[in-house]
């Protein structure tokens, strides 16, 4: 990591291992962090996290639906659809990731025959220690911004 990007200016504060504490301390304050290669992962809430290029395009979108309640499931996956189209109005080769907790058979019968939707996690699974779906996960991400 290179630096945080502060919510509440356009500048940079540089990463400073002797201040590390105190940066990780006011998380809150930051709105995304740049890496050395000078690409970004932006937190906001539509979408929940985006990977930008070196030169500032959208290059990831990620949405994150933490419910568990199997009834919900198609909501969420209809809220993180909706997330997905608006980011590919905006560049049609954004690569779109689904990480939900609860993917019902309905729900993971329409991401399958969904374009919209580039690949998808299960959230209980990357949380899971040793987990072979987190190793994937953190491949995609930084994939993405290594390109």
């Amino acid at each position: 990591m290179a630096a945080f990007i502060p919510r509440m200016n356009t500048g940079i504060e540089l990463y400073n291992p002797d201040r590390l504490e105190e940066q990780l301390g006011n998380v809150e304050c930051y709105r995304g962090v740049m890496l050395a290669n000078q690409t970004s992962i932006l937190f906001s809430s539509e979408p929940d996290i985006s990977l930008l290029s070196n030169q500032g395009t959208t290059i990831g979108v990620i949405e994150v639906k933490g419910g568990t309640d199997p009834a919900g499931a198609l909501e969420r996956y209809g809220a993180a659809k909706k997330s997905f189209e608006e980011a590919r109005r905006s560049n049609s080769e954004v690569r779109t990731i689904l990480v939900a907790s609860c993917i019902t058979n309905e729900v993971h019968t329409r991401i399958q025959n969904d374009s919209t939707i580039s690949t998808y996690f299960n959230l209980t699974e990357i949380l899971s220690e040793n987990s072979r779906q987190y190793d994937q996960f953190v491949q995609e991400i930084f994939s993405l911004l290594e390109e």
